[in-house]
């Protein structure tokens, strides 16, 4: 895969990242280069250090396969310090839109995932209920207005990077629901570097711990896990409603809906168009 490609999923997945209820780990899935990502991050190891002591800085390198890392999280910093503020304006002043461009791209990425997942069996239906029932769980949660200091900044980025990973699930959903969001976001717009060094270290420290049992699961019940990532997914649709009040989901009137409706569609053939083309860079690797 050239490097360029890879950048470019990088910005997509940046993008998907700053919008809570969204998750860069779906677009990783959706373009095809999950499995190589968690493959990648879980070669932060003892062999690599090993390489690293012995002075083989090179096989490490390649050990952990740093090209690829370096492109996708190029352009996820690209994509993080470039759009943050314009997609926290468009979250500000067209909402529903967002929402509703961001629903398209849900649904469409569940319905590929569940036709690759074959054969179905109990424990794939099993796996997929329990993450439609994670995700509603987790959408009841409401945001917490900690006072944010270091230990907060570092366990928050703990915790988000493991949802960010995984398809479905919004790191920055959960920084909302921790009252940690806006501090984030704000440090990225005026480049705080001594907050986003804290929250960079919790992420990098909650990230290597968790993607080993995610590989493990990837290698040994990768048939369930789709299955529950499919759930996540499904079970996400409600957190990215558009139109909410504080008690329920709401119906919309008839003026809000046509745009909505619109970039829905376009939600969804972009989806379609990114896995066509993953397939087709996959054919030519």
């Amino acid at each position: 895969m050239k490097p360029a490609g890879v950048f470019f999923r990088g910005l997509a997945m940046g993008a998907a990242d700053v919008v809570p209820g969204v998750s860069g780990g779906t677009v990783a899935l959706i373009t095809g280069i999950y499995e190589r990502l968690i493959k990648s991050l879980s070669a932060f190891n003892l062999d690599a250090c090993r390489y690293l002591l012995k002075g083989q800085v090179s096989d490490a390198w390649r050990h952990i396969d740093g090209n690829f890392l370096l492109a996708l999280f190029a352009g996820i910093a690209t994509s993080l310090f470039s759009l943050a503020k314009i997609i926290n304006s468009a979250l500000e002043h067209h909402p529903h839109e967002v929402y509703s461009f961001f629903m398209g791209l849900i649904l469409a990425s569940s319905i590929l995932l569940a036709r690759d997942i074959r054969p179905w069996r109990a424990g794939s239906w099993m796996a997929l209920i329990v993450g439609v029932l994670l995700m509603l769980l987790v959408s009841e949660l409401r945001p917490a207005t900690p006072e944010v200091g270091p230990l907060i900044l570092f366990g928050a980025g703990a915790i988000a990077i493991c949802a960010m990973i995984l398809p479905g699930i919004s790191g920055s959903f959960l920084l909302l629901i921790m009252g940690v969001y806006p501090v984030v976001l704000a440090a990225i717009e005026t480049l705080d570097f001594a907050t986003l060094a804290v929250f960079a270290v919790g992420c990098a420290v909650g990230l290597l711990s968790f993607v080993r049992f995610l590989s493990w699961l990837l290698l040994h019940c990768r048939l369930i896990l789709m299955a529950f990532l499919v759930g996540v997914l499904l079970g996400s649709l409600k957190v990215l409603w558009p139109w909410q009040s504080e008690q329920a989901l709401v119906l919309p009137v008839w003026q809000e809906s046509g745009m909505a409706a619109a970039v829905f569609v376009v939600g969804l053939g972009l989806v379609l168009a990114l896995a066509r083309f993953g397939a087709n860079q996959r054919r030519c690797d």
